[in-house]
Formats: structure tokens, sequence, C-alpha cells
């Protein structure tokens, strides 16, 4: 929401408490404060578009995480001042480098009393990775402020890593600031470090610094120019009227209204309705070129499907998706019901692959398989 308010994207930050957030649009997502599906949004800076794909936080909700891995430029790693790195942040986080995905790290929640934000940097340190290079000078007391870090020991884990500069450093010979930028640029790029910036994202505070690295840091990925088209789809969504949606990621090449394109090596698709995020909207549009994310309806397109050339995709999906480890039985109030049931619950699993159902061939009982209690209370909820 800041990112969207600082950007001119929209006049008026949203609030999780007064559920008036645009990327967390179901009810229950507005009524729990927490996001359950991945919600896809963008803004413009500095003449350049960014796509944002807002992720969940909670453990039962990783799979919608791990699916959206695989198209991304790069990622902001969330962690509260107050709480700290948690189980779900170091499990992220290894997914991250795993796929080495660039990475920047966002302390929030700064303004919250009792914040040790040394403390925070140093678990970071132990918990995550030591190659990060804090961006910021923080003063909490007696009000927050935020001032670019100009000291040179913040760039310790640039130059230890490169023996032109460690022996400068050594030899106590100036560095000049563009070969430092240019080797954090590229090691962020590698994936092998990590920026650590500070703020409030309630308050807006940090929130330019933090959109001027993901400008400056993070580079596209897929080929560029005029290569073929090339896209993957990475969530599949229900409207409220029953329309079924499937998001791709565009790595190359153009999709305009009226094409017919390859599907997965399996039937084409034609293209009567495309939409994309734009500035904190989302638009119909005639034409999306590389880079964007496209909202389709279709009713055979599935996750991880890949329209246009396959050999183009510049990064294998995560493969490592948790498995459901609980089951439960749940059944309609009425025999009349149940058909119903059945197909609620086949659209719940068509957008979670992490939430299968099944008859029992021998009792008949619906059994359901699932995550976490989270996930069981949404599906709940859902089906109410």
């Amino acid at each position: 929401e800041s990112l969207l308010y600082a950007s001119g994207a929209i006049s008026e930050p949203g609030s999780v408490e007064k559920g008036t957030t645009r990327t967390d649009t179901m009810f229950l997502e507005r009524q729990r404060g927490i996001t359950i599906q991945a919600a896809v949004t963008s803004f413009q800076w500095h003449r350049c578009k960014v796509n944002i794909v807002d992720t969940p936080g909670h453990m039962d909700f990783l799979a919608e995480v791990y699916r959206s891995l695989a198209v991304l430029d790069g990622a902001i790693l969330v962690i509260s001042a107050k709480d700290g790195v948690q189980a779900q942040t170091r499990i992220l986080f290894h997914a991250l480098r795993k796929m080495n995905i660039p990475t920047v790290i966002f302390i929030n929640k700064i303004d919250q009393a009792g914040v040790d934000l040394q403390s925070v940097v140093q678990s970071v340190r132990d918990k995550l990775s030591a190659d990060i290079i804090i961006k910021q000078t923080a003063s909490l007391s007696p009000e927050i402020v935020l001032e670019e870090n100009t000291d040179i020991e913040a760039w310790d884990a640039v130059i230890e890593n490169n023996d032109e500069l460690l022996e400068k450093y050594i030899a106590g010979e100036p560095i000049s600031r563009e070969k430092l930028a240019r080797e954090e640029q590229q090691r962020v790029q590698d994936a092998s470090l990590f920026p650590v910036y500070h703020g409030s994202a309630k308050n807006g505070l940090g929130i330019q610094p933090l959109m001027d690295a993901v400008t400056g840091l993070f580079q596209p990925i897929g080929e560029q120019g005029g290569a073929a088209l090339c896209g993957s789809v990475f969530k599949v969504e229900y409207t409220d009227c029953g329309q079924r949606r499937v998001y791709l990621r565009l790595y190359s090449g153009t999709l305009r209204l009226r094409d017919t394109v390859a599907l997965a090596g399996r039937e084409k698709l034609k293209i009567t309705e495309m939409r994309i995020p734009s500035k904190g909207e989302i638009v119909r549009t005639d034409t999306a070129y590389q880079g964007e994310i496209v909202i389709l309806p279709s009713d055979s397109v599935r996750l991880n499907d890949v329209l246009g050339d396959q050999t183009r995709l510049p990064r294998k999906r995560w493969r490592e998706d948790p498995l459901p480890m609980l089951r439960t039985t749940i059944a309609p109030k009425t025999a009349a019901q149940r058909e119903r049931l059945l197909d609620a619950l086949t659209q719940l699993a068509d957008t979670d692959p992490l939430l299968r159902c099944e008859v029992d061939s021998i009792t008949h009982e619906i059994i359901l398989s699932f995550l976490g209690r989270v996930q069981l209370e949404v599906v709940s909820a859902l089906l109410s």
C-alpha cells in the first residue's frame, strides 16, 4: 500500500485494520488482516513499471508463494522489527537462495515500541546470511531518522568478495562509490548479496529508498528484444461471478488480442480478452509486452502451463512444494448439497494444489487433505 501511495498510483494508502487494501481483496483477508492469496498490482517509478506480486506470509499458504517464485525478477523479504527472523522467514529465504532470486531485505515496523534494531540485524546475519549490506543508519529516539549509510565499513561484504577492491582497501587506497555500486549491483543480481533497508510501511518511512533499490538493482529475466513468445501460469482464481482466470508472466515476445498461441504442447489457445495491472488497477488491454503479468479468462489453462515456446523459460519453477499432511472428512448438511459441495471443493483445489479433495471408494466419504489449521479455517469460511 505504501509503495502504491508513494508512487502516486493511489491517492490514499489502504489500511489492513480498516480493510481498505488494494491487494487483500478477499473478504476473509480483510476480516483476518492477513494475505491468503497472491495478488498482483503495479506502480510506476523513475519511468519504470514495477509489477508487484504480494504473497502470503503464513506457513499454511507457502504453496501460494512457491508458485510465484519462478516469475519474479527480484524479491522484497519483509521482516518485522518486533518479531525478527521467524521460521517462515528462513524457509522463504532458503527458497529464494535456491532459485537465485535477487533479494532486498526490508525490516518493517521500526516505529514500534521496544524495537532493538541491532539485534534484528544480527539475527539476519546469523540466521539468513552474513552477506548483507546495511543501506541506512536509523536513529529511533527521540524521533525516527533514516539516513543513507555512508560508512565504508558497511561495504565489507562487497569488498571482501572482490580481490581488486580488497587490495585497495587493505592498502588504504580510495575506492570510488561508482565501483562499489557496480559490484553491489552485480552481486545482488547474482543473489549473493542482500541489501538491508529499514522503515515503517504503515507510516511511509523508508519507502522511497526501497523503491529506488527495486528499480535500480533488479533486472528483468527473460530474453529481450524480438524473441518468440513465452509465458508461464502461476496463479488461478475464480471471480465472484464464477469466471475462471489465470495469471501468467510474459518472459519474452508480445501477446495480442485475437492471437492464437501454443499451450503447453496441447491445444492452441485463442486470446479473447486480456487484463494487466496498471497503477494500482487491473485494466483491459489489446497488447501485452515482455515483462508484463497478463490475466486471461480460461477454463482449460492450468497452473504451471507454458504459453508459446517452452525452451525460452528463463527459470525452472520451484519443485519442492510441501505435501498436505493433514486429512479430514467433510460432509454436506443434506444429501442434496453433496454435488454442490464437491463442485466447490474442486474449484478451491484448482486454485491451491495443497488442497486435495477425494471420495473414498468404500465409504464414499469426502476426504480433504490440507497443510494447516488456518488453511482449513479459510476453506470452511469460503464454503459457508
